[in-house]
């Protein structure tokens, strides 16, 4: 609670304080650069390859300069006053992870009126990137974000005010709905109009309710599509205008079918995904993010649902993972998402522990949760790997994931865009 405290408290005073003394842009003092040098014995760089040995992965500010072999204890190059060194020499080491589908802001609910609930998000908002960014996870997608909050952290983030992992926002949810909040819509113009309301507030992506959340009858395996075809193309030819890529909350076969016939990037939950399905996220290029991670949350809940919900989880429960391994086995492109809040966060690796159990390797699983989810945030060039020019998202852990995927449970060492944020295993 103290830190949270602390990190609201300098979110405050940052704003007071740059609008106290006219922060001018020509008044800042260039800072020198700052060189890091990790030493690595076991590398997974680019996970699906060869791990590499003995490396120095050499970082300037926030990217990675180079790799080297062996391990250097300085740098004789121009420019060079200092080096801070990092032993990891009694770890693997390997990118920092990404997670495709989270709920940064939920939580404890805020406040019941919509008066300050913005300011109260961000406590959610603050203890959530922590527990994230300190289970190995430098990048989430977050999803239903109401209001300002996430945005805000999301940008504080990005100038180095506020820890946490780098965050990518869809905003309200395209929804069915009349009274015009957030993102309801209810035809073509309406949804349009929905969707350029989230860009304006900054939304680096749309997220479309294809179907009702799992609980609801929209949702059920043989349910219809809950928005027509036309409205469907119509979010997503809105979001394209302005090169914003689309994900489609889907549980029903139509919904999936039609929201990939629609053009979305990806399909989340996809729970009832058929043949006719896995045919169309090869032909459409799209991706499926299964949030398989949720069965251990039904699991749970599954002792206390009333008589009518208990055959909905149970169709669940017998059907969903199942259909995700024949997804994988179609060569449908999974990437990991966990749906952090409705499960634990900070628990987010759980998710790549279901992927072994449907039958990927600890080897793709890793790559769901890397390269995979880079490709689907369209940040490849930048993030998934460890290699020259991207950020400096590193991790370690004590333990081969490629021989346990759960080694990831228990991430001993975090650098986020090149700043140390965890290290309870490497000497500096």
């Amino acid at each position: 609670m103290k830190k949270v405290f602390a990190l609201v408290t300098c979110f405050v005073s940052t704003i007071f304080l740059g609008a106290a003394y006219g922060q001018d842009e020509k008044t800042v003092v260039d800072k020198p650069d700052e060189w890091k040098i990790i030493h690595a014995s076991t590398l997974i760089a680019r996970p699906g390859e060869t791990p590499l040995r003995q490396k120095s992965i050499i970082v300037k500010n926030d990217r990675i300069e180079r790799i080297e072999d062996g391990y250097l204890s300085t740098l004789n190059q121009e420019g060079v006053s200092s080096v801070k060194v990092i032993d990891l020499t009694n770890a693997f080491v390997l990118p920092g992870l990404i997670d495709s589908h989270v709920h940064i802001a939920s939580g404890d609910e805020p406040r019941n009126q919509e008066i300050g609930r913005d300011a109260y998000l961000m406590l959610n908002i603050a203890a959530n990137a922590d527990k994230t960014l300190n289970a190995g996870y430098t990048t989430v997608r977050t999803f239903i974000g109401p209001g300002w909050a996430v945005y805000a952290y999301r940008d504080g983030v990005e100038k180095g005010i506020f820890p946490g992992p780098r965050i990518i926002v869809a905003g309200s949810t395209i929804r069915v709905g009349t009274n015009g909040e957030g993102g309801a819509c209810y035809d073509v113009s309406s949804c349009k109009k929905a969707v350029r309301r989230q860009i304006e507030m900054g939304a680096d992506w749309i997220k479309l309710y294809a179907t009702c959340s799992g609980s609801k009858p929209c949702a059920r395996e043989h349910a219809p599509s809950v928005f027509l075809e036309e409205e469907i193309k119509a979010v997503v030819d809105a979001a394209n205008s302005r090169q914003i890529p689309v994900a489609a909350h889907a549980h029903g076969t139509a919904g999936i079918n039609d929201a990939l016939r629609g053009g979305v990037r990806s399909i989340e939950h996809g729970s009832y995904n058929d043949k006719t399905s896995r045919s169309l996220f090869k032909s459409k290029d799209a991706f499926y993010v299964p949030t398989l991670s949720v069965q251990d949350r039904i699991k749970i809940d599954y002792e206390t649902a009333s008589d009518e919900m208990k055959p909905v989880m149970e169709a669940f429960m017998e059907t969903h993972a199942a259909r995700v391994a024949a997804a994988y086995k179609a060569g449908v492109k999974i990437a990991a998402g966990s749906d952090a809040a409705v499960t634990k966060h900070g628990d987010n690796a759980r998710e790549l522990y279901w992927y072994v159990k449907i039958g990927m390797s600890e080897a793709e699983a890793l790559r769901s949760a890397t390269i995979v989810n880079a490709e689907l945030l369209q940040k490849e060039e930048e993030l998934g790997a460890i290699e020259a020019g991207k950020f400096a998202d590193i991790i370690a852990v004590d333990s081969d994931p490629l021989e346990d995927i759960e080694a990831l449970a228990d991430v001993g060492f975090v650098m986020a865009a090149g700043e140390v944020v965890k290290n309870e295993m490497g000497s500096d």
